[in-house]
């Protein structure tokens, strides 16, 4: 395709100076290249809807979008527009490219000044193949009617307080923020009385399915949902499932429903937000399709590599546990904490908590999980999920919930930013490229009966 005649005619109407490059990159994360020029000269577009009056924030690719200062500036809180949504009005244009012209897609511009002081940028054209290149005097030619107002963070003021931080946290103490709200309030969650007494059925060696029986039917919501799921055609059990007792012992098993019954009262006990990045809905669909793809992984393994199935299905379970924690003590940074990542698609998830709230999902997360005394190997995968080349004692589990992550960002499940999966790590664990294709094309088979399962945990 070729660059659209409404975006040349704007261009020379302005008396704009511009050079067609060849795009280095072309996919979903236009951000992911190894062309450093590229990165700090790249300019990107978010788009925002507030009342039917449609903004195309401007800003270099590395910065970050501060949906706090941006709604303080504008005086209301402008709803994200997905990339989907933005690039509908961008017509005539390749999918994916999006040319920051204004007064062309019918988008008031707001421009960070971070933009007009670069020397050189680089924008959609409009051809999914090419950029335009424009030095300093045609981007404030471009920019010259649009408001312009600071809205954003530098990747120095971004990650100032992170790279400054300890490597290696320590859990015995909360984050002086997390620390203060929980002295002031009295609303963190005790581990639920079912999950109490599930911990105590892992470590008692006369536990059966009668016994798991028991403890489930305390609870009628998670009951419908175990009789559910063992009638589900997923599991192809052509008998009568009579019994809780029969779920367990005939089809889904003792290990499965015992960590599924885990971790959805200990996930049921927060109030946490439905909808959002982070949200519940997203918590669940991410958490089971983790756990199937962490347990697949686990079993393409060596056997004498293997960890233990049950706690690797629980790690992929609860890995992100630290998400529901946030929302459950921290409802309005939660919700701020959302439209960040809803207009910062390409900053890691954890980047943008720490900035907004002194602490990540992961800390939060583990700091709970080892107050509640939950198994090592959970505590390891909830707090080092996210660190490539981790080694230690139980590193095997967040390993294989990092590399399932990964896998699934490609499906456009769960909070990674990444899709790449490090050759490193898959040394760690014992596997390759083709077993992880061929694992992943198993789990494809099955999303349908994991979306159902995903929905059933969130109404």
């Amino acid at each position: 395709m070729s660059i659209p005649s409404a975006v040349i005619k704007k261009l020379e109407s302005l008396s704009v100076q511009y050079q067609v490059v060849s795009n280095p990159y072309i996919g979903d994360n236009p951000i992911n290249t190894r062309n450093e020029d590229y990165k700090e000269t790249r300019l990107r577009g978010v788009g925002m809807i507030y009342e039917g009056q449609k903004f195309l924030a401007i800003l270099p690719y590395e910065y970050l979008l501060d949906y706090r200062q941006m709604t303080e500036l504008l005086g209301f809180e402008a709803k994200i527009m997905s990339k989907k949504e933005t690039q509908s009005y961008f017509k005539n244009c390749d999918e994916n490219s999006s040319p920051l012209v204004s007064e062309v897609f019918n988008f008031e511009f707001l421009v960070d000044p971070s933009v007009l002081d670069k020397d050189e940028i680089l924008i959609d054209s409009g051809d999914s193949e090419s950029l335009l290149k424009i030095d300093k005097i045609g981007c404030n030619l471009l920019y010259q009617d649009c408001d312009s107002f600071i809205f954003t963070a530098s990747p120095e003021k971004l990650y100032a307080g992170k790279n400054n931080e300890k490597s290696d946290v320590d859990l015995s103490f909360t984050p002086t923020r997390l620390k203060q709200r929980i002295d002031e309030t009295f609303d963190l969650p005790a581990m639920p009385d079912i999950a109490q007494d599930i911990m105590k059925l892992r470590v008692d060696p006369s536990a059966d399915a009668k016994k798991l029986s028991q403890i489930v039917a305390r609870d009628p919501s998670l009951a419908a949902q175990v009789i559910s799921w063992a009638s589900s055609p997923y599991y192809g059990y052509q008998g009568k499932i009579d019994s809780i007792e029969t779920a367990i012992a005939r089809v889904l098993g003792f290990e499965l429903v015992m960590n599924l019954a885990l971790g959805i009262s200990i996930g049921k006990s927060l109030k946490v937000p439905k909808d959002g990045p982070i949200g519940v809905k997203e918590f669940w669909k991410q958490a089971i399709y983790c756990a199937n793809l962490a347990e697949k992984l686990c079993r393409a393994m060596p056997v004498k590599h293997r960890p233990e199935r049950g706690l690797i299905y629980l790690s992929g379970l609860l890995h992100n546990f630290g998400h529901l924690l946030m929302g459950h003590i921290f409802p309005p940074q939660f919700d701020l904490i959302n439209r960040t990542i809803e207009a910062n698609p390409y900053t890691s998830i954890e980047d943008i908590e720490f900035y907004i709230l002194g602490v990540t999902h992961e800390e939060i997360g583990a700091w709970l999980m080892q107050n509640w005394h939950m198994p090592e190997e959970l505590i390891v995968a909830v707090h080092r999920h996210h660190q490539e080349e981790f080694w230690s004692k139980h590193a095997v589990y967040s390993n294989l919930v990092l590399v399932a992550n990964r896998m699934l960002k490609q499906l456009d499940i769960g909070d990674s930013v990444l899709t790449t999966v490090p050759d490193s790590t898959l040394e760690l664990l014992s596997l390759d490229h083709s077993i992880l294709s061929d694992t992943f094309e198993d789990l494809k088979l099955e999303s349908e009966s994991l979306d159902i399962m995903a929905k059933q945990l969130v109404a």
